[in-house]
């Protein structure tokens, strides 16, 4: 049993962390050892032909398990493939909000496309795209992804990516624009000029990007964002929306914040929530108001239009 495990381990170091069965026949491995395994639950199959160690699979996030899936996918094509959509935005580690998808995108050449397999779906790409390889994989551009996923994506989707990569140097408006000229869509476009015009570099996080556009579908008056407050507690506050004519701040409150704060500031997560109390505290003394919520009201609707509406937060004219 301890030579069979060295060998899964080989084939996990050959594949970078995917164990594939053709390593394994190399390897001298037989194909019922490996149906064994997978019964008993010590191998995950990732896809056809391709396996994981259950417990590093369980340890990897969802998007981590995506992007496996995009390499094995990729490295099993018959032919090469241009991974496009969601499916590049996985590569070029963009936000992904929701659920992970289940199939790999890939570019078609010209108008043809909406060909799906069981693990591929070919999506109409027009002009050929600029290509950026991967992890090994040909992925389209930064620049293509971003227009691919605004022209068929929703808002919520892709303005979290957008807002991200407008924070980087090499990618502006203008170069969308350009960009989604290039393309050309024949559905979508409108959708597109609209999430790049609404994109902002100045958000601090996923979950704030979603909220911006939330707020805007619910026809709220838009917060200003990222103010900044003098004064407070012997230096100053950032505050993620401020809605300044009724003098109310909101914020967003991602579990990620504090779950992370001790691998980003070294400081323990109930620290971190006894200062942000400090910096609330603080914040009304001066006369403001606080709004503050978390990913299950950004993605209700209802809840988040409730909370606002309690607030007094008008409507645009």
């Amino acid at each position: 049993m301890q030579e069979l495990d060295e060998r899964f381990d080989v084939a996990a170091v050959v594949g970078d962390g995917l164990i594939r069965a053709c390593d394994l026949r190399e390897l001298g491995v037989h194909p019922s050892s490996v149906q064994r395994l997978e019964r008993a639950g010590v191998l995950v199959r990732v896809r056809a032909g391709v396996y994981a160690k259950r417990d590093e699979w369980n340890a990897l996030t969802p998007d981590d398990r995506y992007r496996r899936l995009i390499v094995a996918t990729a490295g099993a094509a018959r032919h090469p493939l241009t991974v496009s959509h969601r499916a590049a935005a996985a590569m070029h580690r963009l936000p992904m909000l929701g659920p992970a998808p289940t199939l790999v995108e890939t570019a078609a050449q010209g108008r043809t496309g909406g060909r799906r397999t069981a693990h591929v779906a070919t999506r109409r790409a027009g002009p050929p795209p600029t290509v950026t390889m991967i992890d090994g994989v040909a992925c389209t551009s930064l620049l293509r992804t971003l227009v691919d996923v605004a022209v068929s994506e929703p808002l919520v989707h892709s303005v979290p990516m957008l807002d991200v990569a407008l924070a980087r140097p090499d990618i502006t408006r203008r170069a969308l624009a350009l960009e989604l000229e290039r393309v050309s869509p024949t559905r979508g476009r409108a959708k597109a000029e609209h999430a790049i015009a609404f994109a902002d570099h100045r958000a601090g996080s996923p979950g704030e990007s979603v909220s911006r556009v939330r707020i805007h579908e619910l026809g709220f008056e838009a917060p200003e964002l990222q103010v900044r407050f003098d004064k407070i507690l012997g230096s100053y506050a950032l505050v993620d929306f401020y809605w300044r004519g009724i003098r109310l701040i909101g914020e967003f409150d991602g579990r990620l914040k504090y779950s992370r704060s001790r691998s980003v500031s070294g400081l323990d997560p109930a620290q971190v929530v006894y200062e942000e109390k400090l910096r609330e505290d603080a914040l009304r003394r001066v006369g403001e108001r606080m709004a503050r919520w978390g990913w299950s009201t950004a993605w209700a609707p209802r809840e988040l239009h409730r909370l606002l509406t309690g607030f007094g937060v008008p409507t645009r004219r």
